[in-house]
């Protein structure tokens, strides 16, 4: 067992996982429907971004190479490094996924053991893995020994307060060959509710030997990072939401590990980012962007202070023209509505979890 990481083990900003030397210690959380390609190379180019991991993609389907998956998974040379999330309640399927993965030369895979929804967790996927420490184990050792390339975890506390589980399947994870393993600091019982625990991270980096745990839940600020790093130890930290919030928060954070004071975009930033996205999302899926995009104008919104018939034509455009006049009248209009940077607009199931 290791004692958590002094500031002294964490002045490099590089980290090692497997074979792979990851530049910086801040990740992209995988956030389903958000986190595709375009996101991931528009956050890229801010830098200071570490790794990135797709969004969560079904093992069997994957193996079947249907649209979607290969949607979810697709990449580009400059998208690196990257982790590919797949999910199954079924090992076989895991161990398939990820050798196709290696195949078709991708440089990482990671297990989903955290998805809190219903729909992952009927079929045994997601978080009920966790509930298991003998089958867990066996499943990942079962896909560390099916490929040379990394394999990694991102798992929650447990499945509820009364089954905390992450610090046990960590070590057995290590045993078996887990290259890294991302903690969520909410039991799948809380969902997205609460707060993360940042005690049960903290034990959970005390109970493996070696292996980088990277905190995750909760970051959307630098400060939010520096207090995950300081009170669990952990190795890196793994960004979802608070960078969809602020795209910018790792660029934030290589300046402040540089001695720099971190630096707000200029609303001309904001701006270009917005169309740098667009552009890039046309890329891979053409007209179809309009209907894509739609899902982001209320955090555009709020970000620029874009006026709410701005905002409104945001979430409905069709076209490329319609898109570039909108930009024209935001570039003149933003700021006109006084907003506050929005801390929900990303939406999670609302109601009982089991309902989930």
């Amino acid at each position: 067992m290791r004692s958590p990481q002094t500031d002294t083990q964490v002045e490099s900003a590089e980290i090692e996982i497997g074979l792979r030397t990851i530049p910086s210690r801040y990740f992209l959380s995988p956030l389903a429907g958000y986190t595709h390609l375009a996101f991931r190379m528009a956050i890229r180019e801010l830098g200071g971004l570490g790794l990135a991991t797709t969004d969560l993609v079904l093992a069997s389907m994957l193996v079947s190479e249907k649209p979607k998956s290969m949607a979810l998974i697709a990449t580009d040379p400059d998208d690196r490094p990257l982790s590919v999330q797949i999910f199954s309640g079924l090992r076989d399927e895991l161990v398939q996924a990820a050798r196709w993965l290696e195949e078709h030369g991708y440089q990482a895979v990671d297990i989903n053991m955290g998805c809190p929804m219903a729909k992952v967790n009927g079929n045994g996927g997601g978080a009920r893995l966790m509930c298991d420490t003998e089958n867990a184990q066996a499943t990942v050792a079962a896909v560390v020994e099916a490929v040379s390339i990394p394999v990694t975890v991102k798992m929650r506390l447990g499945w509820d307060s009364n089954q905390i589980t992450a610090p046990e399947l960590a070590c057995a994870f290590e045993q078996v060959g887990a290259a890294a393993i991302t903690l969520h600091g909410r039991t799948r019982q809380q969902g997205f509710h609460g707060t993360v625990d940042l005690e049960g991270i903290r034990q959970t980096v005390e109970a493996v030997d070696h292996i980088p745990i990277i905190g995750n839940g909760d970051v959307r600020t630098v400060e939010d990072a520096q207090q995950m790093q300081a009170v669990t130890g952990c190795d890196a930290v793994a960004i979802g939401r608070g960078a969809m919030l602020d795209p910018w928060i790792f660029r934030k954070l290589a300046q402040v590990n540089l001695g720099e004071s971190p630096t707000e975009p200029t609303a001309e930033e904001q701006i270009d980012f917005l169309v740098r996205h667009f552009t890039l999302m046309t890329r891979q899926h053409a007209e179809y962007s309009c209907l894509l995009f739609r899902k982001f104008a209320g955090w555009y919104g709020a970000r620029l202070g874009i006026p709410e018939d701005l905002e409104d034509r945001l979430r409905r455009f069709d076209s490329f023209s319609e898109f570039d006049a909108i930009v024209q009248e935001i570039h003149h209009r933003h700021g006109e509505r006084e907003t506050s940077i929005p801390t929900a607009l990303l939406k999670v199931p609302n109601g009982p979890i089991d309902k989930w």
